[in-house]
């Protein structure tokens, strides 16, 4: 009676899904057993639903391939809602499975019921309800087609979430030792993609000079990396890459451009004549406002799909096809004009401002979170993945950057830059991960997402570094909300928790550190292999912290 339900585990699993996350209820016994039986499909229980669904999507980012998220009906599909929006803005495609009451029993005061059709508006690809009868063989056609090309959208560039709202009937239980089957002739669509060859058109790069390229947030790429490195000593073109661009071995790349062009009086040296962007977002506040502040001639984003913001307002071509397809064919060409005074300029203030930064730091005796930051991020070893949480951390990270020769991989959630669901975000990630995964996170991020811990599958291969200053110390370093009189209730919100308590309750490892000579045993803790989560807790205060940051910035 249930075939089609139980044949969604197994076209999932034909279409590439290896991990499941599986949040505990009745509605969706179908489904979790459908899931939990299959032998192809790894499975996580996880209780609270917007820390699974931040899971999966940390485990969808680190393995490249779709996650299911699965849930009972009612509130617990709205629970997925924050991690859903990361996932659309992000780009992350997961497959959200939602069990529902049939449509007759909505509205009618029945218990877990509510509109569950589109409950996540646009931030999902599509959006479709699973049909409650399955009598016909042609509804059972639609049922398999129907989960095809949900996640054939899903994995189509650029990628994303699609909904699947599910109406079970009752019953749904099988007997005690009934057996779940899935059908052996499943039909399973796929789709392939080809890369483009540019046109001629394409190459107009040759007319204009003061040519600036800018990276936003993509996971790693070594055959990027290099091609960009030689695209810029080539043609001496200047590279500017956030931390999140993971852009970082790119010979000269420009990465502190958020602290040098708070200065106006640097705009003219560096105004550029045509932006060439690619990949999402940029963390960078002050070279948007620059860009938008001199209005380049030209800007254009290479995009091979879907629509295309237009960040600095001044957007003038789409080029349709990936950054290597068009940089390999750009590197080719001889006819562009060197451009070595614009260059020289970038580079020039690039390389005081690190210098300045590196000094301030390192005169500085103050234990604080900006120097304690740098500290960690110097010591990280190489070959892992680090995960940096929104608010400072993100902010930090971005200031200090990574050295060129490190082979580290850097993932934020910048689609929505939310404090919600970074440890879960991460926490997936390592359960993907062979590699170490490491957490920078602010104490307010860190105890909002304290239930991704409420599991039983923690992975050793987690650690977390806490920067505790008992508040929202961001809401300190702006202006706005500094000279307001209830800033410490309202916008810091002042709190008194450590993760002492936290990592008995949850067995993990732990070390609290308030100064320098701590901080340095903490590290050494830290790196080392374990058999559990770590956290190293640093504790700071949020004045001392105020004053290096205004002082250095």
């Amino acid at each position: 009676m249930l075939q089609p339900v139980f044949d969604i585990a197994e076209i999932c699993s034909k279409k590439g899904v290896k991990k499941a996350l599986i949040c505990p209820g009745s509605r969706n016994a179908p489904l979790t057993l459908a899931f939990a039986r299959h032998p192809s499909i790894d499975c996580y229980s996880v209780p609270d639903e917007r820390s699974a669904a931040f899971i999966g999507l940390g485990m969808a980012i680190k393995s490249k391939l779709p996650v299911v998220v699965l849930c009972t009906s009612g509130s617990a599909a709205y629970n997925f809602a924050p991690a859903v929006a990361e996932a659309f803005f992000s780009q992350i495609p997961l497959i959200i499975l939602t069990a529902d009451r049939p449509q007759e029993w909505i509205g009618q005061l029945d218990g877990q019921t509510i509109y569950q059709e589109n409950i996540f508006g646009k931030h999902v690809k599509a959006s479709h309800t699973f049909p409650s009868e399955y009598g016909n063989k042609d509804v059972v056609w639609h049922c398999h087609r129907l989960i095809n090309e949900s996640i054939n959208l899903a994995c189509e560039f650029p990628f994303g979430p699609i909904h699947i709202n599910i109406p079970l009937r009752e019953p749904f239980y099988p007997s005690e030792n009934e057996k779940i089957q899935y059908s052996s002739d499943l039909k399973i669509t796929d789709v392939e993609t080809a890369e483009n060859q540019l046109e001629e058109f394409d190459f107009e790069i040759t007319k204009y000079q003061n040519i600036l390229i800018i990276g936003g947030q993509n996971q790693s790429n070594s055959e990027l990396s290099n091609l960009l490195s030689d695209l810029s000593q080539k043609f001496k073109i200047p590279i500017v890459a956030d931390i999140i661009s993971n852009l970082s071995s790119v010979t000269g790349a420009i990465t502190v451009q958020d602290i040098f062009l708070r200065d106006k009086n640097n705009f003219n040296a560096l105004r550029p004549d045509l932006i060439i962007s690619f990949g999402k977002s940029v963390i960078s506040k002050n070279l948007k406002l620059f860009l938008r502040q001199v209005k380049p001639i030209q800007h254009w984003h290479i995009q091979q799909a879907g629509e295309v913001a237009d960040t600095f307002q001044s957007l003038t071509k789409v080029i349709r096809c990936t950054p290597l397809v068009y940089f390999k064919q750009i590197l080719q060409k001889e006819n562009i004009k060197l451009q070595n005074a614009f260059y020289n300029n970038w580079q020039e203030i690039n390389t005081k401002t690190k210098l300045r930064l590196e000094d301030q730091l390192g005169a500085s005796n103050v234990f604080s979170e900006f120097k304690a930051f740098k500290n960690v991020i110097d010591q990280l070893p190489n070959n892992i993945d680090l995960h940096l949480a929104n608010s400072m951390a993100v902010r930090y990270a971005n200031f200090i950057g990574l050295d060129e020769k490190r082979d580290v991989e850097v993932f934020a959630n910048r689609g929505t830059s939310g404090i919600d669901g970074s440890v879960s975000t991460a926490m997936g990630a390592a359960l993907c991960s062979e590699r170490e995964v490491y957490l920078m996170i602010g104490d307010m991020a860190f105890f909002y997402d304290r239930n991704a811990f409420w599991h039983n599958t923690l992975p050793s291969n987690l650690k977390i570094v806490l920067f505790n200053n008992h508040g929202g110390g961001i809401f300190r370093m702006i202006d706005g909300p500094s000279k307001q009189q209830e800033l410490k209730e309202f916008f810091e919100t002042n709190q008194k928790l450590n993760a002492g308590h936290l990592s008995k309750e949850f067995d993990l490892d732990y070390t609290l550190c308030s100064n320098t000579a701590e901080l340095t045993n903490g590290i050494s803790q830290m790196v080392k292999p374990s058999t559990k989560p770590f956290i190293l807790e640093i504790e700071t205060n949020t004045e001392v912290n105020k004053k290096v940051y205004k002082e250095i910035i």
